[in-house]
C-alpha cells in the first residue's frame, strides 16, 4: 500500500503528536514509578537505622538510630544543586520553631571543600549520604524522609518547591 504524497504531511503530524504523547506519559509514569520505589526501598531497608554513615568534617560515624527519642528528617543534597541550598533555608527555618527535631544533611558526591565551606552555616547533623542514597535509590536532589521519634518512616517526599517543606512537615 503506498500513501498518497498529499497525505504524507498529516500522516508525520499525526505520528509526531502520538509519538510525544507517549513520551509525557511514560515520562510521569517513569517518575512516579521511582518516587513509589524509594518509598518501599526506605520502608524495606533493615539496615536504615543500624548502617553506619561518616560525619563529614570528623572522625566517627552516626547511626540514625541513635537519633530516636525525637523525630528526624534526613535530606539528601549536594552543593551544586541551587535546590538544595533553597531547602536547607526553610529546614533552618522549620528548626527554629521545632528545635526538638533532628534534620540530618546527607551530602551526595560532593567536594570535601565545598561541603565544609557550608557547614557553619546551617544548625543540622552533616553525613556523607551517597551510599545510603544509592540504598535505598532515591530518584533524585534534593529529597528527604521523615522518622518517627522510633525511626520509623513517616513518609519519603523528592523534589523541592518554595514553601513546600513546612507545609509538607507540619
Amino acid at each position: 500500500m503506498k500513501l498518497d504524497q498529499k497525505f504524507f504531511v498529516p500522516f508525520m503530524a499525526v505520528c509526531a503528536v502520538v509519538s510525544m504523547l507517549f513520551i509525557v506519559i511514560s515520562s510521569f509514569n517513569f517518575k512516579h514509578q521511582q518516587e513509589k520505589d524509594f518509598a518501599e526501598y526506605t520502608r524495606n531497608n533493615k539496615e536504615l537505622l543500624t548502617q553506619s554513615h561518616p560525619y563529614v568534617g570528623k572522625s566517627d560515624s552516626l547511626t540514625l538510630g541513635e537519633l530516636t527519642g525525637s523525630p528526624t528528617v534526613v535530606f539528601f543534597w549536594a552543593s551544586w544543586s541551587d535546590k538544595s541550598t533553597e531547602i536547607m533555608e526553610e529546614f533552618d527555618e522549620f528548626k527554629s520553631t521545632h528545635p526538638g527535631i533532628n534534620i540530618v544533611a546527607a551530602v551526595v558526591k560532593d567536594a570535601t571543600e565545598e561541603v565544609e565551606s557550608i557547614l557553619p552555616e546551617h544548625n543540622f547533623i552533616y553525613i556523607d549520604g551517597t551510599i545510603l542514597f544509592n540504598t535505598i535509590r532515591v530518584p533524585g536532589i534534593p529529597s528527604y524522609l521523615l522518622l518517627d521519634d522510633e525511626g520509623s518512616l513517616v513518609s519519603t517526599h523528592v523534589g523541592y518547591k518554595k514553601g513546600q517543606v513546612l507545609e509538607y512537615l507540619q
